[in-house]
């Protein structure tokens, strides 16, 4: 192999273990059918002060673990096989918790960025951004309607799903069960790069 990969990773339902992912197919349905939810196919809701964002810190307490797998993102890296890149959507009311997560996971050390939504932009804008500016090879995702934007929007880069067990009826090139299933797929590509 010539050059490391340059692979980005979502932090929620990706890096950090999430049960409450399971409901993102529920919700995307709503969406849909404006049920509920009246906003474009495509369109994150935005959180606002007070009781919002309250309860949306709440929701992101379900991250709850470093997701299986993890430890081979820094492995990959020291044997220059990846350029790892650490991408959320999170919104700015949620630095203070992005922060303790990057020292839980020794960030810094594992990662040659980090970029959070700071701005609170579209998550799925900010990470197409992103994966054009930095040139990645792959991103890892979790939620389906990024996954598929990113998948249009960014044919240079390979997307590899991270789905769940509601969604394993869908039909894509590049879906797993689990992050540790997305570092195996990865780890396959680097044998025939």
């Amino acid at each position: 192999m010539e050059k490391p990969l340059k692979i980005g990773f979502d932090l929620d339902g990706v890096l950090l273990y999430n049960p409450a992912r399971i409901a993102r197919p529920l919700i995307s349905i709503m969406k849909r059918k404006h049920i509920a939810i009246k906003r474009k196919e495509l369109e994150f809701y935005i959180p606002q002060p007070g009781l919002q964002q309250f309860l949306w810190k709440l929701f992101h307490k379900s991250s709850l673990f470093l997701s299986p797998g993890f430890k081979r993102i820094r492995q990959l890296k020291d044997q220059n096989l990846i350029q790892p890149y650490l991408i959320t959507g999170r919104f700015d009311h949620l630095k203070k918790d992005f922060k303790r997560w990057q020292k839980r996971m020794c960030a810094n050390e594992v990662f040659e960025q980090c970029f959070m939504n700071s701005e609170d932009k579209q998550p799925h804008l900010l990470k197409e951004r992103l994966i054009n500016e930095l040139k990645l090879d792959v991103f890892v995702e979790d939620n389906w309607d990024i996954v598929q934007y990113l998948d249009q929007r960014c044919p240079k880069t390979r997307v590899i799903w991270v789905t769940n067990i509601v969604d394993q009826r869908i039909d894509y090139p590049y879906k797993v069960l689990s992050f540790k299933a997305s570092m195996k797929l990865i780890e396959q590509w680097l044998q025939y790069e």
